[in-house]
């Protein structure tokens, strides 16, 4: 027998067991990679899920504080409105002006300059480092 070096068939190629395994390697490179894209995703859609669930619970809060202060400025002018009658009825000038003096100065507050305040002092009491003295 004598033995004779197989030529390739034709239409068949010869590839080098390196080649093989140099694409093996890119395929999972690739996979690594595909991997890591759809853990960064998840990541991020829950990242935004938490933000989305921050921003409601904000949302409520802001809402309620809003509901509470119209409230709390409602029954304020109403019970300067109420005074107001009275010092009609009883025909005290002084009184009548006191109450109008009190009723301006409400209209002039802002519970958003309220909410305000509270943000600010929010925010200086979160700093890192700052010492406070009471």
């Amino acid at each position: 027998m004598s033995q004779k070096a197989s030529a390739p068939k034709k239409g068949t190629s010869t590839v080098a067991v390196g080649d093989v395994i140099t694409g093996i390697k890119t395929i999972a490179e690739c996979v690594r990679d595909i991997e890591k894209e759809r853990t960064q995703q998840t990541k991020l859609r829950e990242d935004a899920r938490v933000e989305v669930e921050r921003i409601h619970a904000l949302r409520e809060v802001l809402l309620d504080y809003l509901q509470r202060s119209f409230d709390e400025r409602s029954e304020n002018f109403r019970q300067l409105f109420d005074r107001l009658d009275l010092a009609i009825e009883s025909d005290n000038v002084q009184l009548a002006a006191v109450v109008l003096d009190s009723v301006v100065k409400l209209a002039d507050s802002s519970p958003f300059k309220a909410l305000q305040d509270v943000a600010s002092a929010r925010k200086a009491l979160s700093e890192r480092g700052k010492e406070w003295q009471f």
